[in-house]
């Protein structure tokens, strides 16, 4: 006879695994070093040829939850009938409540996700010994979520991260987070922007994504770099990223007689606009346009490079990063970097002290600190050290999800955490050098 465990988390993704989502795979690695239960149910697995080697060491089984409505319109109808016939005290006012708000927004987005979450409690769940779920993202997961522990009288809890946030309306992110448990979001300046969303005691807590200090170290000895400097980026190739705007600070160094050879990596939907205006500037000789990699494969150009440089910027539909890991794994590496002073990135980089911050958008102040920790060895030294310091002091992964960890077993005791305003935080002011 199988035993069926108990406590179990059920981890609810967009979609597992993803490349670009490292930080979700090592988190649900370390709690589960840490002894916690989890079972994964992704709404889509995105089939990428590539996926990091901790992938392979989670020991979570994975459900994948369909996520076309039309090709599985039988299952979906069947789950629902079921489901209301089993609960209908539970599954009429969920229904209501996700057909109401896709017909005033004019969207099946709702309704989809409520399907699915039906789907989830219906088909996916036997003999799991879920008790609890916790979603990353808190648009269509947490609303799976939402759903989910609504039509089981359960209990959820989300991590809220970067667009999620700022692309979502107000009022049903609101209720999400009255009704679950806790919310993580990974910066300060998102946190507190969920706590004017949803009032100032919501149980919203900060905790630093973090990586792995011991393997995102500076070199025991000094590498053999090349009479060359290197710049590094690193990021998809999507708007937010500001890769047109390094390109063009590029071109102004290259017109200033400043030797270097830069090494952009991560492609995406904008390769073909970026090969573009690297052929139009003349970069050719001088840029690199690589694929997305794993973090074993971008150990080996962090360690090659001279500096790490990365231009985000908010999108006019308010789209912006967080806290890009790569910067963090880039300053564990003591690499001196540069990036601007939008959303968390402040918290970070200190201007100054642990790297150098400009206003976004702007080509020739990027161009300008680049060209100065070109020419000043000793600055880019100072700053390398610095930041590996700051990434040791906050961003510790093996710290920062212990806290989580924490927070989801009062979830699964049945507490609400209770935001006392207490939290402190080491945000440094945004001070932009042009």
């Amino acid at each position: 006879m199988v035993r069926t465990p108990k406590n179990v988390i059920g981890f609810i993704l967009k979609g597992y695994p993803r490349l670009s989502e490292t930080f979700i795979v090592n988190e649900i690695f370390l709690l589960e070093k840490l002894g916690y239960k989890l079972h994964i149910f992704a709404l889509r697995n995105p089939g990428e040829a590539k996926v990091h080697e901790t992938v392979s060491r989670v020991q979570a089984e994975v459900t994948y939850v369909p996520d076309y409505f039309w090709r599985f319109l039988f299952a979906f109808l069947s789950a629902n009938i079921r489901l209301c016939a089993r609960r209908p005290r539970l599954y009429l006012p969920a229904f209501r409540f996700a057909a109401l708000r896709s017909l005033r927004r004019r969207s099946s987005s709702t309704i989809k996700r409520f399907t699915q979450a039906v789907y989830l409690v219906e088909n996916c769940l036997t003999d799991t010994g879920v008790s609890h779920f916790h979603a990353h993202f808190s648009h269509g997961p947490t609303t799976v979520a939402f759903f989910a522990a609504w039509l089981l009288d359960s209990s959820y809890s989300f991590s809220a991260h970067a667009k999620d946030i700022y692309l979502q309306e107000n009022v049903f992110l609101r209720q999400k987070i009255e009704r679950a448990k806790f919310v993580v979001t990974c910066t300060e300046f998102n946190r507190r922007h969920l706590l004017k969303v949803a009032g100032d005691q919501a149980p919203i807590f900060r905790s630093y994504h973090g990586i792995d200090v011991q393997r995102f170290s500076p070199p025991h000895s000094q590498q053999q770099k090349t009479s060359c400097p290197v710049i590094l980026s690193i990021g998809r190739f999507i708007p937010k990223k500001g890769f047109p705007v390094l390109l063009q600070a590029l071109d102004l160094l290259t017109r200033q007689g400043i030797q270097f050879h830069a090494k952009l990596i991560g492609g995406g939907p904008l390769h073909g606009e970026l090969s573009k205006l690297t052929l139009e500037l003349g970069l050719q000789d001088r840029v690199e346009l690589l694929p997305q990699m794993t973090q074993s494969e971008l150990m080996s150009y962090y360690r090659q490079a001279d500096m790490f440089v990365l231009a985000c910027e908010v999108q006019k539909n308010g789209d912006r990063d967080g806290i890009p890991n790569v910067l963090v794994e880039a300053m564990a590496i003591g690499l001196p970097v540069i990036s601007t002073a939008i959303s968390g990135i402040p918290e970070l980089i200190e201007h100054g002290v642990s790297g150098c911050l400009v206003t976004e958008k702007d080509p020739d102040a990027l161009a300008a600190r680049i060209r100065v920790l070109l020419h000043q060895p000793q600055m880019a030294e100072r700053f390398g050290k610095a930041g590996r310091a700051r990434i040791e002091a906050s961003f510790d992964s093996k710290k920062n999800v212990k806290r989580i960890g924490e927070l989801l077993s009062d979830a699964l005791v049945g507490r609400r955490l209770e935001n006392n305003g207490s939290q402190k935080s080491s945000v440094m002011q945004p001070a932009i050098m042009t």
